[in-house]
């Protein structure tokens, strides 16, 4: 009797925290293929029962998608895409017991996801600001102030980090506010002169395809390297992105649940998250076209290099 019992007590201290709720849900934006490495990486490192559910950007059909989730009592929600994190916030406003972790949300801070709610967990969608710098530092030495354009209701946060941890790699920090996306070509042209690169955080109002295209043409012209977080952007003719490794996210927000739902930790100790891993993208044609020797020493860092 007394094994039987002990046998027991040791299946409840093992039996997983999400027992007796549904599975885990996976929660997708839209069909968008960058979601589908971070679901493979997710379903690999979680190993559990996962259900995945498509909004298929429908944002009219959402609700009662959402209801129907929620009637399955899922143990969690990770949410891929900025209307899923949206909805399954949504959903789960009077239903907190239900934790959910987001991801792939480009300036997740304008949707206020943390706010109001303490079930809410997140992965940030851009790499930190001194990551983006200690890579432009590795792999250009040379460049000493970088010129930055940034709208303060998207990026002061992340400028005043980026001021912080230029100052570990000696580099300076030439910050420009702008209002709106217009005034982009006036501020360049007054900066221009002062610095040696330009980094461009992602920020809404600066990421317009008008506006990429003229700093492509500018940077060329005045032989500036110039900096992002998008492969777009390079395949434009920038020189250089810092984003973060996508499949990578997965296997992130695979450790968020395994800690929430083994362990109880609860999503707002956990917060919102850095990325772990950094993915380089280097246009070897403008490298070329604004005289930038890259050596092969920089090469070998670099993830993916674009001939163009």
């Amino acid at each position: 009797m007394i094994r039987l019992l002990l046998l027991l007590i040791l299946t409840l201290c093992i039996w997983p925290a999400w027992s007796g709720q549904g599975s885990v849900v996976v929660l997708l934006s839209d069909t968008e293929a960058a979601y589908e490495e971070p679901l493979v990486e997710f379903k690999a490192k979680l190993r559990q029962e996962i259900e995945v559910y498509n909004l298929q950007g429908d944002i009219e059909g959402a609700p009662e998608l959402m209801r129907r989730i929620m009637a399955r009592r899922p143990a969690l929600i990770l949410a891929l895409g900025a209307r899923a994190a949206f909805f399954a916030k949504a959903a789960t406003s009077s239903r907190q017991e239900v934790p959910v972790i987001f991801a792939m949300v480009l300036n997740w801070q304008r949707y206020r996801l943390m706010e109001g709610q303490s079930n809410l967990a997140g992965i940030d969608s851009d790499v930190a600001s001194g990551t983006q710098l200690l890579s432009l530092n590795l792999l250009f030495p040379e460049v000493k102030r970088i010129g930055v354009f940034y709208s303060e209701a998207h990026s002061l946060s992340a400028i005043e980090e980026a001021v912080q941890a230029a100052e570990l790699v000696d580099l300076e920090i030439v910050a420009r506010p702008i209002a709106r996306a217009k005034e982009l070509r006036q501020t360049y042209r007054r900066l221009a002169g002062e610095v040696d690169a330009i980094w461009l955080p992602t920020d809404p109002v600066l990421y317009t395809l008008e506006n990429m295209h003229w700093l492509k043409r500018q940077c060329l012209k005045d032989r500036l390297i110039c900096i992002g977080q998008s492969d777009n952007i390079v395949r434009l003719g920038l020189l250089l992105a810092v984003n973060p490794d996508v499949p990578s996210i997965g296997i992130q927000a695979a450790a968020i649940a395994e800690d929430i739902l083994l362990h109880g930790t609860k999503p707002a100790v956990i917060g919102v998250q850095d990325p772990l891993g950094t993915r380089l993208t280097l246009n070897a044609g403008t490298a070329r076209k604004i005289g930038l020797h890259i050596a092969d020493e920089v090469l070998q860092m670099v993830d993916e290099v674009i001939e163009k």
